[in-house]
């Protein structure tokens, strides 16, 4: 848990819970779980940088989106991320500064090629001034 992330068992995808004192650091925490679950423990230097506001109508989609943006980062340009200064204002508008570098075969593993984020058991929950988020991906 020290991570800010931990991988659940799922039957066929990636399931992983991320943790935070606010919304802004669990969304984070997702973004490192993504990390992780790609490309392992691979070291992705800060070489890069990538900034990007998400606005939407519910905390499932922006959640869902938040993870669309990485996969969708990834898929196009062979970004890595390893960097997430995250905002987020109003009720559902993310604000993402993300510093990483892009995916070199000779430097990184690839572990899963994460294809969508879905909203399959998706939970969303803030008790005691801690969020947990929980999210099914395709892989």
């Amino acid at each position: 848990m020290s991570s800010g992330f931990e991988f659940l068992e799922h039957t066929a995808d990636l399931k992983f819970r991320a943790y935070g004192r606010s919304l802004a650091e669990a969304l984070e925490n997702c973004g490192r779980a993504f990390l992780s679950a790609t490309a392992g423990e691979s070291v992705v230097e800060k070489m890069e940088e990538r900034e990007t506001v998400l606005v939407a109508p519910d905390l499932e989609r922006l959640v869902h989106d938040w993870l669309s943006e990485l996969i969708f980062l990834f898929s196009t340009e062979r970004m890595l991320f390893s960097g997430f200064d995250l905002t987020v204002d109003g009720k559902y508008r993310l604000k993402a500064r993300l510093r990483g570098e892009k995916f070199n075969p000779k430097k990184h593993k690839l572990y899963k090629e994460i294809k969508a984020a879905t909203y399959h058991d998706m939970k969303i929950e803030e008790k005691d001034g801690k969020w947990n988020i929980e999210v099914v991906c395709d892989t």
